[in-house]
Formats: C-alpha cells, structure tokens, sequence
C-alpha cells in the first residue's frame, strides 16, 4: 500500500497524503513525533549565514515532523466522538490529513517526505517528492531599538536593537544586524553577529549592540545622526529599519519618534562641544525671575558662579535665558537652521523641592526641533534623585515641544507640568504629592502626533500615584529597567520591574493590566512589533498583559489583527482570586493572529487565555460567521498552569442563547487549529494545575508535556496556587519536568542573567543558581609557616573536564576547599602570600587544561626571580603564570 502523493495545502501546516489502502482510525497512525519520527518533511528555504563576521545569502535546510492526523470538524450531533479526517478517492485510494510541526512557506524548496516502515498500520517506509501548495508567506524578524534617541555624543556611541524571530539557530535570534550611521554623505558601518550586553540603563539587557566610532579621517559632521540597522534572519528576507533604502535625512529631528519598527534611530553628534554642547543653567529658587542671556554659561561650574540674585530662580526662567541667548543652530546633516535655538541646553535643579515651572513668560519663538533640553538634579550632588524634587504647580514648562527630565523626582497631581508633546525621563522617580496619591491626572498635556509615541522612560520609578503611563494622550514607545505600580505600555517594554501593591500600599489591591497595549491603535506602528519582554511581573492581582488590536482595515486582514506581538522572557505570578485569565490573547473577539512569538515565560498561578477562538456573536448570523484566524505563530519554551483553548467543540452559551437551543457547537471555527495542532509550538510545559484538564489542545509541540495537576517544584511558589504572598523564587532543580526541553530560542540568558543551553529548562528560568557552594560554614585551609602560597579566585568547572598533563611532568597533587567568592584562607603572619584577582571562566564540557613541560605547575609569589611560561585556560584564553 504505497504512498502515490503527497502535498502541501494552502495554509502551510497541513500535509495532504494520498496512499493505496482502505480506511482507517486514529490507532491506525504511529507517527511517534517526539521520539523517533515516523514522517518526516524536509525543504530548503532561503535565508542567510554567518560568514567573516558578516551575515550573507544561503539556505536553511529544513526539517519538520509529522506529529498528528487531523480531525474533522465537530458534529454537534455527537461533539466529543472525533472523526479522523480521511477521504475514500476510490479506486483503493485514500488521502488522510496530517498535521506538520511547522508551517510551510510559499517560499520552500525541494520539498520532499520520508516515512518510516510501521507510520500507518501496514506500511513500510517510502520516499516521495512533495507538491508545496503554500500560500503562507514566510516571518520576517520583529525589531525594535533598545536605547532613547536624541542624546548627545562627542565621538563614539553605542546603538542598540532587540531581535526576535521565529526560526532562531541555537539561541540565536539571527545570523546578524548590520548598523549603519550617516550624517547625509558619508556612511560608517559595523556588523554584531552575536548578541551582547547593552548595560545603558544598568539592566544587563541582552540584544545586538554594536559601537559606532564617527571616525577621524572621514569623520561625520556636526550634527543630527541618522542610524539604522538591516536585520538578517536565518530563515526569510532581510528586514531593514529603512525600507526606501534611501537613509533620507529629511525631518531627521522628528524620526526618532516614529512609532514604525521602521524608523530609524537618531542620536546628536557634536564633537566640538559647539554645536549642542556649552548651555548650562543653574536653578536656585533664591535667584530671580528676571532672565538674562548671562544666566546660560559654558559650565555648570560657571553657571554655580554666578551671584545667586543672578541665577534663574525657576525653569521657565532659565528657558527664557536660553531664548535670549539667541544661539543659531546653523544647516546641517540635511536639517534647517534655527534661531533662538534651546536644542541640548542642560537646566540644572537646586537641591531641594521645586513647585512647578515658574511664571516667567518665555517669549514666543523658542526652538528645539534637534535635541530636547534636559531638566536635571544637580549632579555635583550625591544622590541628585533623591534630592532635587520637581513639584506639578500652577505655572508649567513653556514654549520647549520637548524635554528630558533625568536624574530628579517628580511629584504630580491636580495640574500639569507642562505641554510638551515629545518626552524623554530617564533616571527619575514619579510619585504624586502628599494628598494626590489616588489621582490619575497626567503631568503633562501634549497631543499625540501622527505616526509618532511622545513619551519614553528608563531607569526610573513610578509609584504612589494614579498616573499611568498609557493613559489619555501619554503613548510610550520605549519604557526599559523601570519600576512601576500601576500599568504601563511601551512599544518595547523591557526589563522592566512591577511593584507589588504590598510595596505600594497606595494602590491597593485594585485588579489592573500591568502591561497594556497601545489603546485604540489606527496605525500599524501602534500594535505591530511590539516586544515586551524580561520583566518581572510578579505579585499580580489580576490580567497581566493585554495587547493591542488592530483594526481589520488597517491591518488587511479579515478580522482585527494581532500580528508580530512578542511576549518573551517574562515571570508572571497572579496572586489572589479575581476571576479574570491572567492574559488574554485573542480571547472574547474575532481576531487573526498571525506571526506572533510567546516564548521562554513563566506564567504562575493562573491560566493563559491565548489564540482562542471564541468570539462573542450578537446575532443568530454571527454564530455560524465570527471567526478566528492562526497562523505561524511561536509559542515556545514557556510553563503554563494552563494553556485552555477553545474551538469547534466548545459548547457556547451565547451562541447557544442566540440559537434559541441547546447546540452551542460551531463547526465553522477551525481558521486557527494551526494552535490547536501546536504548529509552532515546542518545549512547553503546562502543568494543568487549574482548569481539570479541559479544553486541551490536540498536540502541544514537540518536546512539550501536558501534567494535568503536575508539580513544577519551583523552588518557592508564592503565586496564587502557592502560599499566595508574591514574589516567589521559580527557578528549578533539574529534576523538575520543565527541564530537559530546550534546544532553540531567541534569547541566551534567562531572566537572572543565567546562560541558556540546549536542554536547559522551559520558562523564564533555565535552572537553579548554577553556584554551587561546597564550603562547610566556618571551613579553613591550613598551611605550614614556612609555606609560599598564591591564593587564586577559581570558578567551578563543569564536568566532564579533562586536565591533560604531560607523561614526563611530575604532578602535584591538591586538595582544594572550593568556596564562594571571596573566599578567605588564614595564613602564618610570617609567610609571603600573593593574592591576585584572577577569575577563571567555566570550562565548556569538553574542555582541556593544558600544563607545562618537565616541572610541576606552581604557582609563585610576588617578586619570585623564575622564568615563565604560560598557561592557557578555557575558551576564553585568560593566563596565569606558572614556573
């Protein structure tokens, strides 16, 4: 009973097979996915490889399984009786429907199955060209950059991108990021190949990072620096964040503010110090009201020189200061110049509180259309955020359309502080005004523009106040290593850490999204390639996240869509009992989901309600319509306490209201059992710890587990269905049966920083802390008074490590008391010790210690005459000296 056909069909994932032989059943397939596959799909796609420190053009050779024949649509008739989905062509020929790991792209090649003897009951094994019928068209990557535009920089500078894909090698997202920077003529370049860590913000963020040096001999000009980056998948097209390939500089001090993952980066270059650089203003409530362009000096220093009846005694005073200092921002980098320009100028804050801006008038015709001036805590000061406060009052920030607040405390409530439309905090804590703790009154009142997010934070708190960041007209497009009690949303929301309302006692325990998506969104820029991820989202009362729709027109899709949402990296913990899912991702809507990526998260406590098909109908019509839609969607590397899905078979109520019977069946619903048949998904865990084992999927993935009740053994699990408290410990001992499944992923470090390896654990977290101490308390190492003895800072080596050495060498042997550093060994008063701050990295399994030749390997005190060789240790090549 051979195999005559095989083909693709036109949603990618199902495999159409056409054999000899009569009808069969379910228990006629053992397709065996997670073990030895029976059927297997192979095919090339085009994409791009590492090469020279360079990504360049090649093929990803693919391999997809076979893992499950599907099922036909549910009969109300008998809903819980399944009927494999295989057709009798006649003529002793059947085809059966199979579905694949993957989807198959449009743009696969040299498509071809191989089966293995025993897949069906009676078949032997086969090879067979395959027909790719595919439609879908393949992912691109998701992007977004990682650091705030418009800083200032005199000569080298960092740019930042965080890359997700669906098809990463290893734990590699891509093969490679190529950075661009160009003042309009000339163009420097520099590749990142792998990712690195951007510690900007003190978050040890981990994306690709690359350093860009303007250069001297053909150095970039003054000015507005347009950067951009290509980003080069494994599998799929380029994707560039300057898709006319023009790096047209035309309304650069504007384009940084693009919400489009398609926008470029911008950044102020003056390496003079003349052109943005030179404007300080020192801000003394002592000092006057009166403005003077001598109140704007060279230096901070000069500026606290000043008299203090000469110094500006609010920040309206030092922008009218800056007006009247009627600085030109001459023509450059293809941006116009500008009169009276303010664009860099630094407003220094006394120690001290500050209430509101001051009612000095700033004469019409002020500019900043480059870089936003910066109000700022005095940074002579030791603790400037502690220290200088910036009170909401009656008079507010005038005539600047953008600012940057650092390095302060802001108190809000009951007034703004002023109408910029485009702003920038970073390294400031935002907490209300003693009474203003409960109000949701925004600080500041500038509209929303266009194609445009006007606000971004980093490294800062928001707390003990009703103001969100997503509320009214505050759109955030970057908010990373923040803190925050209420919800939030950014467009990349990164690294980022929620604050318990146990901490927060101002909030309460209000049920709130903690992360939110862009509200209403009308734009593609404002729901597509948003990244939320590596944040500690612990002690969750209720939803978690709820990300944006987008309307069906704009999207081009036939329901509102949901496409290119990232969620990765994140522990979430619900605790207490508000009845609400913990996420909610496509749940109570029609909606098409498409090219999405949930992967590597520890969801704790409650259900994630996600690629649902349950829409809500309101007439009898809709409930044989209202549809979903999923497709290539990742769902990989993550723990569930329950992973519910809804589809035909789910018994509706409303639908059945609406029917005016008891059949709430809906046969119609089957565009998104690409989730049901877990295409796309690999190395999930869902612990069925609530939900008693319903609505489950059809196949959860390879290398993935369903345990209905299962115990993850967290190593402290304070979440709901724990003691409940929050802030819990989930990291894992290895005989968790989250361990052992990852061998892919778009991230190489989990949320502690720790590295991920293949067939490390599913969630946030790969394991428990790899230290390991084998000291005993209060251990010593003794050591005669005559000894010479080194002391060296040792990291464990893994095993099995092999330490070679020589046939001819004589060995020493010793006997080590490895402790945490910094370990501390008493020795005689009279003996001379050398104790260097050497680190060795890990040893990779197979690594190789190699020792010198002829005399035992010792290591000698400082000021020992001896010749010297060298010995290299690990991969890394670090050296110590030995005899």
């Amino acid at each position: 009973m051979p195999i005559t056909a095989a083909s693709v069909e036109a949603n990618g994932w199902v495999l159409r097979v056409t054999l000899t032989g009569g009808l069969g059943s379910f228990a006629s397939y053992a397709l065996d996915a997670d073990m030895v596959p029976r059927v297997v799909l192979t095919s090339s796609h085009p994409g791009f490889v590492k090469s020279a420190g360079t990504a360049v053009g090649g093929n990803l050779l693919r391999t997809l399984v076979a893992t499950k024949p599907v099922r036909k649509p549910v009969n109300p008739a008998s809903p819980t009786a399944f009927v494999i989905d295989e057709t009798d062509l006649g003529g002793g020929s059947i085809q059966v429907r199979i579905a694949l790991s993957e989807h198959v792209y449009a743009t696969d090649t040299g498509v071809s199955l191989a089966v293995l003897a025993g897949w069906r009951t009676g078949e032997g094994a086969a090879s067979i060209g395959v027909s790719n019928g595919s439609t879908v068209v393949a992912p691109v990557p998701i992007m977004r950059w990682a650091l705030a535009p418009y800083e200032v920089t005199a000569g080298a500078f960092r740019v930042s991108l965080i890359v997700a894909s669906h098809h990463p090698a290893g734990f590699e997202p891509v093969a490679g990021v190529k950075f661009t920077a160009t003042d309009g003529t000339t163009v420097k370049t520099v590749w990142a190949t792998e990712m690195s860590t951007d510690n900007s913000y003190g978050d040890g963020l981990r994306c690709y990072s690359a350093i860009i040096d303007p250069g001297v001999a053909t150095a970039l000009t003054a000015g507005l620096l347009r950067c951009d980056a290509e980003v080069y998948p494994w599998l799929g097209a380029m994707r560039p964040t300057d898709t006319a390939g023009t790096r047209s500089m035309t309304g650069l001090g504007l384009a940084g503010f693009r919400h489009s993952a398609a926008s470029p980066w911008v950044i102020g270059y003056d390496p003079l110090g003349t052109r943005y650089s030179g404007q300080w203003a020192f801000v003394d409530p002592a000092g006057t009201l009166t403005a003077s362009a001598a109140m704007v000096t060279a230096s901070l220093a000069a500026a606290k020189a000043l008299p203090v009846a000469s110094r500006p005694a609010s920040i309206n005073t030092a922008i009218q200061a800056g007006y009247l200092l009627n600085r030109t921002l001459v023509a450059a980098n293809g941006q116009a110049a500008a009169t009276r320009a303010t664009d860099g100028m630094n407003i220094v804050l006394a120690v001290g509180t500050h209430s509101g801006a001051g009612s000095t008038a700033v004469t019409t015709g002020l500019t900043t259309t480059e870089i936003p001036p910066r109000v700022m805590g005095d940074p002579d000061n030791a603790s400037p955020r502690v220290n200088c406060i910036l009170q909401t009052g009656a008079n507010a920030v005038s005539r600047a359309t953008r600012m940057r607040y650092q390095a302060l405390s802001l108190e809000t409530g009951g007034t703004v502080l002023g109408g910029a439309s485009l702003v920038l905090f970073d390294n400031i804590e935002v907490r209300a005004k003693a009474g203003s703790e409960t109000s949701t009154f925004a600080p500041f009142s500038g509209s929303i523009v266009a194609g445009q997010w006007n606000i971004a934070a980093t490294r800062s708190k928001f707390w003990r106040t009703g103001f969100v960041v997503n509320s009214g007209n505050l759109r955030c497009g970057l908010f990373r290593g923040n803190e925050h009690s209420r919800s939030a949303q950014g467009l990349l929301f990164a690294r980022n850490r929620f604050i318990s309302s146990s901490e927060d006692t101002s909030v309460g325990s209000t049920a709130i999204n903690i992360v939110q998506g862009w509200g209403a969104p009308t734009e593609a820029g404002q729901a597509e390639d948003v990244i939320t991820a590596f944040n500690d989202l612990r002690s969750v009362r209720a939803r978690v996240w709820t990300p944006a729709l987008l309307p069906a027109a704009t999207a081009g899709t036939p329901n509102p869509s949901l496409r290119r949402t990232v969620f990765m990296g994140n522990v979430c913990e619900k605790i207490g009992a508000d009845p609400q899912p913990f996420l909610s991702f496509g749940e109570d809507s029609s909606a098409t989901m498409s090219y999405n990526i949930i992967e590597g998260n520890s969801f704790v406590g409650e259900r994630f309600n996600g690629f649902y098909s349950d829409p809500l109908p309101t007439t009898i019509a809709e409930t044989n319509t209202l549809l979903n839609q999923a497709f290539v969607n990742r769902s990989a590397n993550n723990f569930f306490d329950w992973f519910p899905t809804k589809h035909d078979a789910f018994l509706d109520s409303t639908t059945a209201t609406l029917r005016g019977t008891a059949d709430g069946y809906r046969p119609h619903m089957i565009e998104a059992w690409s989730h049901i048949y877990g295409v796309g998904h690999e190395a999930n865990v869902d612990a069925g710890r609530t939900g008693a084992g319903n609505f489950a999927l059809e196949y959860y993935g390879l290398r993935s587990v369903r345990v209905v009740g299962g115990a993850p053994a967290f190593l402290d699990d304070r979440s709901f269905l724990g003691t409940g408290v929050g802030g819990g410990n989930y990291r894992l001992p290895g005989t968790s049966f989250l361990a052992g499944r990852v061998v892919r992923g778009n991230g190489d470090r989990d949320l502690a920083g720790e590295e991920r390896r293949a067939l490390s654990a599913a969630g946030a977290y790969v394991a428990a802390s790899l230290a390991v101490d084998l000291a005993t308390t209060g251990g010593r190492s003794g050591s005669l008074a005559s000894s010479t003895i080194v002391g060296l800072r040792l990291a464990l080596t893994p095993a099995p490590t092999l330490h070679g050495v020589r046939s001819d060498s004589p060995v020493v042997g010793v006997n080590l008391a490895l402790r945490p550093v910094p370990a501390i060994h008493r020795f005689s008063s009279l003996q001379p010790i050398v104790e260097p701050e050497a680190t060795t990295r890990l040893l990779p399994g197979s690594g190789r210690m190699g020792f010198g030749y002829l005399r035992p390997p010792l290591l000698l005190p400082a000021g020992s005459a001896s010749d010297w060789l060298t010995l290299h240790i690990g991969v890394d090549q670090r050296t110590i000296l030995v005899n």
